[in-house]
């Protein structure tokens, strides 16, 4: 864990070329289907979980699009946690499988285009990687707590991307209380904490 100020975290604002490609091709396809444009604000998720769900047919039909649309859904969805948490990307290599958006106020992390299949598929029945967020297993636990407090979501809700999100702000929270509790008031994350591979939600 790094204090406020890390230098290995400066220069991480800026999001891949690669993810900004695939962000503007995910906002291109939208305005061409719904006649909608992006901004990458949360309120415009529920725009892309439509356009989603309207892709269904022709994945059915095309199934090899199926990477194509979760990895720029993925890569658009991404961008909007980035731009509403503080988070950098790790592109370790072509493979989307292992892409991560990690967050730098608390040790969580996640593969945005893993939830663009589960969205896609409803499920997480699918060839695309683990939607599991990676957090520490005091956090995972109590994120768990908080979860289970909820009023129930249907089925249709709680794969959508506007959910995911929801997820991802409340765990964020459970993991900053908890270092509240420690008595670390303001740390950052960087790369190397996210070193080596990353840990899944619930494994020390």
């Amino acid at each position: 864990m790094a204090t406020a100020g890390n230098p290995e975290a400066e220069g991480l604002d800026l999001p891949p070329e690669q993810i900004v490609e695939l962000g503007e091709a995910t906002r291109e396809y939208v305005v061409r289907a719904l006649g909608v444009e992006l901004d990458y604000t949360p309120e415009t998720l529920p725009l892309l979980d439509h356009y989603l769900r309207e892709a269904r047919e022709n994945v059915r039909e095309r199934p090899e699009l199926a990477e194509l649309l979760t990895r720029s859904a993925g890569a658009y969805f991404g961008e909007v946690v980035r731009r509403t948490m503080p988070c950098f990307w790790r592109l370790p290599s072509d493979d989307a499988g292992g892409w991560q958006l990690c967050c730098e106020e608390v040790y969580l992390a996640f593969n945005p285009v893993a939830f663009a299949w589960d969205a896609l598929f409803e499920s997480t029945d699918h060839a695309g990687p683990s939607s599991e967020l990676v957090l520490d297993r005091e956090d995972g636990e109590a994120l768990e707590k908080r979860l289970a407090a909820l009023p129930p979501v249907s089925e249709d809700e709680y794969w959508l991307l506007a959910t995911r999100f929801e997820v991802l702000e409340m765990a964020a929270d459970q993991a900053r209380q908890e270092l509240q509790r420690a008595g670390l008031e303001k740390v950052s994350y960087g790369p190397a904490d996210y070193e080596p591979a990353p840990r899944p939600m619930g494994q020390a």
